[in-house]
């Protein structure tokens, strides 16, 4: 599994479906990382961070960090906000 082709979309896809006005104000056109989206998904299932740590096989530490800048990056505080965001921008199944 490993090996196995990556589920979320390459970065530069993401962009291309956006439209620039989209993405929230102080977003340098960057967008999520894959690993980001990959965190976003796992949140959006109802997971813990511990839950997405053991999934992903990084540290509760990363997990926490990597939630944060999603929250930045889409201009909201809380993981809720997070999931309502990406779920308007299309970026969730």
């Amino acid at each position: 599994q490993l090996l196995a082709q990556p589920t979320c979309p390459p970065q530069a896809e993401l962009l291309t479906r956006l439209p620039e006005a989209s993405l929230p104000s102080g977003t340098c056109g960057d967008g999520l990382t894959a690993r980001e989206l990959a965190v976003l998904e796992l949140i959006a299932q109802g997971c813990s961070n511990q839950q997405i740590s053991e999934r992903l096989f990084i540290s509760l530490h990363t997990v926490k960090t990597h939630a944060s800048h999603i929250n930045s990056k889409l201009g909201v505080e809380r993981r809720t906000q997070a999931v309502a965001r990406a779920q308007a921008l299309g970026l969730l199944d």
